[in-house]
Order: structure tokens, then C-alpha cells, then sequence
């Protein structure tokens, strides 16, 4: 008796976490919050009671403990010991398929996909909607659980059912593990328009960005796809581009940490550099965007981003189950997220095209302005 007293004690905290990201109270906030707990007591009994077929009650409360971690932010993750068990190896492997994902809603998106990868080929692109792994529906699967699933041994396959943009239907498709290494950046040639595209934060790809502006008369740093979590290069990347000593804070449950720049090199910014970002930009990118926002030389193109940048650890309960959520945030970081100075979709015609317009209206504009005077 006593335990089941416990169990919906627990419940019902989790019920409370849950209702305060969602719902927005017209009293005062100085009022006892546990008066909600009666409101989620009554929904369980309604539930238990008039539900049209019989209610599995673990499978109830197992999902209101993951409904609670993943409404405070999405990807939290509450995983069972029984899954832990069976996927709590995966992470060891060097093996994977090249991808990174988010959850969005209930769905996995893909948010980063190496472009030396059989995935990345297969068409497995930033915003393909995972649906199947090795047949069981993301949609069910917390986020921890899926990016274990894209680890394994080197040589084994994995299958994957996913929505092609390109092909407009869902396709399954079987990927081997492979040690694929990471990628810091990739120039492509887009509608003859050279653009940088930045993956990860490091001293290497920062030498050949540098290089990559000087030589282009229309930069376009792409940061859409990025999921780094270097924040220390990243904010030298940020104070090199905005000409001026910059940080980052790195708060917790308990302190803030400045992450602060420590280069010396500055852009001149003599040119109008274009920055591609969407609400796929993750991580350190995140920050980036933020950080060099209102630099008039310098002009974000795409979507809004989504605000956010996360570190996220893992705990063990006495259950024997875990919990996966965030435990420090970086910053700046505005509530919205950032909007972009120029909105475009996030194809990349339509990124090329919107610079491109926009550098027609800049050069008509200063047209008019040297006529008269």
C-alpha cells in the first residue's frame, strides 16, 4: 500500500511539472501549486475508469514520466531500465551512419548529416523526418534512445524508414555502421555562388573560413546544420567576425562560467558577410548567431533559430531507470530565438537567390544615394 502511495505521489509530481510548461495561470503565483495535484488525481481516475478500452496503468504512469522531463524541453529523455539495458553499450561503439537528430513534437528530425555518408546520399538530408528504426517507431522512442540506436559495431546494419523531400514518399533503406570522421566545414558551389559551410568549431576550419572571405566577394557562412558543442572556438570565431572581445555564459543549477574570447585577429569588415542559419541551427551555432547579431556588416538569411543551447546528463534512479535532461545552458540567447535579417526558406536555391536580391537592393540603394549627392 504504502508503495503504491508513493508511485502516485511521483506521478503526480511529474503531472505538476508538466502542467507548468504548458499552462499559463491567471493567479497569483504566491497561491499552493499542489492544489494542481487534485486536478491530475481526477483526470488518472477518469482515465482508469471510463477509458473505452482496459488501461495498462504501468504503461499510464510510464508515460507521464516521460511526458513530464520531454515538456520541459524535448529532448529530456526518461528511458526504462529494460531499454537502458539493451542499448546502454551502443554508445561505446565506434560505429555510426552519420547522422544527428532532434526531436521535434514527436518526431525525429535529422538536424545534421555528414555529407560523406551512405545516409547523406541515400538522401537522408537536415530536415528528413526519421519514422522506423529496425522497425520500431521513433515516434514512441525518446531522443536518447534513438542516438544510441545510430551507434553500433562497425560492419553491422541498421534499417531505416524515413520521408524523402526529394522523392515526396517514405522510403526503408538498410545502412551498415561505419567509423565515419567528423566533418569541420565543406565549400560548396551553389547556383555558382561558393558557400561556407560550417559543421564543427575548430582551429582548422577557422584558417580556411578566414581564407574562404577574403577570397569571395559575397561570404556566406552556413551554419543551418551545425550541432558542435565547442563553445570555446566558437566564441573566437564570433570576436574574429564581430572585430571585439566577446563571452559566453555557461550557466547551471548552482553557478555561471564566462567562456571568454582569446584572439586578437579582426575582420575588417569591409564586406557584407552573410550568415545562413534556419531552425535546424544547433548547439554552439546557436550561440554564434546570437553573438554577432547587430553587426551591421554582417546579415543573417534564412529561418529563426531556435534560442536554445544545451549540455545534457545523465542520472540513474533507484528504479533502476534514468533520466536524460538538460543541466546547463549557454548564452546569450534570446528568448525567441534569433529572427533573421533576411527571411528565406531553407533550401539552398532559395538562400542563394535571397542574398543575391538582397545585394541588388544594397547596390541600387547606394546607387541613389551617390546620384544625389
Amino acid at each position: 500500500m504504502k508503495s503504491k502511495i508513493k508511485l502516485i505521489v511521483f506521478v503526480l509530481l511529474i503531472a505538476f511539472i508538466s502542467s507548468y510548461a504548458f499552462i499559463k495561470f491567471k493567479k497569483s503565483r504566491d497561491e499552493d501549486p499542489y492544489k494542481m495535484f487534485g486536478i491530475f488525481a481526477k483526470v488518472y481516475d477518469i482515465v482508469i475508469q471510463r477509458y473505452v478500452e482496459p488501461v495498462d496503468q504501468n504503461k499510464l504512469i510510464l508515460g507521464a514520466y516521460r511526458g513530464g522531463v520531454q515538456s520541459l524541453n524535448e529532448d529530456n529523455s526518461f528511458i526504462t531500465k529494460d531499454i537502458m539495458e539493451k542499448i546502454k553499450d551502443r554508445f561505446n561503439y565506434k560505429g555510426n551512419i552519420g547522422i544527428k537528430v532532434t526531436k521535434r513534437g514527436n518526431y525525429a528530425q535529422v538536424v545534421y548529416s555528414n555529407p560523406e555518408s551512405d545516409a547523406f546520399k541515400a538522401g537522408i538530408k537536415p530536415g528528413t523526418i526519421i519514422r522506423k528504426i529496425n522497425s520500431m517507431q521513433a515516434f514512441n522512442m525518446s531522443l536518447y534512445e534513438i542516438n544510441a540506436m545510430l551507434h553500433g559495431k562497425v560492419g553491422d546494419k541498421i534499417a531505416i524508414d524515413f520521408y524523402s523531400t526529394d522523392l515526396s514518399k517514405d522510403i526503408e533503406k538498410q545502412f551498415e555502421y561505419k567509423e565515419y570522421k567528423p566533418v569541420d566545414f565543406k565549400i560548396d558551389t551553389i547556383k555558382n555562388a561558393k558557400v561556407f559551410k560550417l559543421f564543427r568549431f575548430t582551429k582548422e576550419c577557422f584558417e580556411n573560413m578566414k581564407n574562404y572571405i577574403k577570397e569571395n566577394d559575397t561570404p556566406i557562412i552556413d551554419i543551418r546544420y551545425s550541432m558542435d558543442d565547442n563553445y570555446e572556438e566558437m566564441v573566437n570565431f564570433a570576436s574574429y567576425l564581430k572585430g571585439e572581445p566577446l563571452s559566453v555564459l555557461a550557466k547551471t543549477k548552482e553557478k555561471e562560467e564566462e567562456i571568454k574570447s582569446t584572439i586578437q585577429e579582426k575582420f575588417d569588415g569591409k564586406k557584407t558577410l552573410f550568415l545562413a542559419t534556419s531552425s535546424l541551427t544547433m548547439g554552439a551555432a546557436d550561440v554564434f548567431a546570437n553573438l554577432l547579431k547587430g553587426t551591421p556588416y554582417i546579415k543573417t538569411v534564412g529561418g529563426r533559430t531556435s534560442g536554445s543551447a544545451y549540455k545534457y546528463q545523465t542520472f540513474k534512479l533507484k528504479s533502476g531507470d534514468y533520466v536524460n535532461i538538460a543541466v546547463k545552458m549557454f548564452k546569450p540567447l534570446t528568448k525567441k530565438g534569433l529572427l533573421p535579417d533576411i527571411r528565406s526558406f531553407i533550401d539552398d536555391d532559395e538562400i542563394i537567390d535571397a542574398v543575391r536580391r538582397y545585394k541588388k537592393e544594397e547596390k541600387k540603394d547606394n546607387g541613389d544615394e551617390k546620384k544625389a549627392a
